[in-house]
């Protein structure tokens, strides 16, 4: 909540805005400890995505009438519809526009908009899906995702933040064996690749995290068939990883840089991680390790 009210990300009040200016956002958590989760999908008007996604992820555990079960994924105005029926804190639309975002929009709107060539691109926009991994005292996981999408969406897009296996991915294997993980990057390739879900997989089987997630990038993410025909193929992401043996918090990218903070009872820390110089964004990833 502390991130999507931030005007600096991309998520909450000052998100990117849509092709027709508005914010639209999506977020997810899952509970590693039940395999519980919740997620949102392009909704308006609620001040913390992450508060609502939170709430349907707790929900799970309702019992309803005539055999319906609570669902775990919301959208649009039915997404909205449940926040205000549950005290989820809604706010005019209007009110999570920053003026860096009304800024952006307006001028990369008129520069798609009137355009001279079939490749033009867009400036710079905030691409920062923001997102957690975190772990309690009993070593129970839990990640989370919230973003603002990118800037010109379609109305009505969905990206990752909101889904379960690309967004975000945690579980508690065992009193022993734990993870947790969270993504960021182009919504499309993560979908298509279901990122933190396989990369879950290939922590499983290794013995060492910093070669799992390097392989994962390479062979499910920047070498995966599916994005063949991809040019640039943007990703990160935030591992918490735990096992009999240590405790780790790790973090990759085939971003240019990207921004990292983390804390535990006796130390906190954060950073910016690079690639390496000259190393192409999209073409190799970055992987780093903090013992904690």
């Amino acid at each position: 909540m502390v991130l999507e009210d931030s005007p600096l990300t991309n998520a909450g009040y000052g998100s990117n805005l849509t092709w027709n200016g508005a914010v639209e956002c999506d977020a997810s958590i899952i509970d590693g400890s039940n395999m519980h989760y919740g997620g949102v999908g392009a909704v308006s008007g609620i001040k913390n995505p992450i508060a609502l996604a939170k709430l349907i992820c707790e929900n799970q555990n309702l019992k309803m009438s005539f055999g319906r079960i609570p669902p775990c994924l919301l959208v649009g105005l039915g997404a909205h519809e449940y926040a205000i029926a549950n005290n989820i804190v809604a706010v005019d639309p209007f009110n999570l526009i920053s003026e860096k975002s009304k800024k952006d929009f307006v001028h990369n709107k008129y520069k798609v908009i009137n355009q001279k060539y079939s490749n033009c691109q867009a400036g710079n926009s905030r691409l920062d899906t923001v997102g957690c991994v975190g772990m309690d005292k009993l070593g129970n996981v839990a990640a989370s995702s919230s973003s603002g999408g990118i800037l010109l969406k379609q109305d009505g897009r969905v990206g990752q933040a909101a889904l379960l296996g690309s967004g975000c991915w945690a579980q508690n294997m065992s009193d022993d064996v734990a993870m947790a993980v969270t993504t960021s990057g182009c919504g499309e390739h993560l979908i298509k690749t279901n990122l933190a879900r396989e990369m879950s997989k290939q922590l499983l089987n290794s013995s060492c995290p910093t070669i799992a997630i390097t392989k994962c990038f390479n062979e499910d993410f920047i070498h995966s068939p599916i994005l063949k025909n991809c040019n640039e193929k943007l990703a990160g992401a935030l591992v918490l990883y735990k096992n009999k043996d240590c405790c780790e918090i790790l973090s990759a990218h085939t971003t240019k840089s990207m921004c990292i903070a983390y804390a535990t009872e006796n130390d906190k820390k954060s950073f910016v991680s690079r690639l390496m110089t000259n190393t192409l964004p999209g073409t190799s990833v970055m992987v780093q390790g903090y013992p904690i």
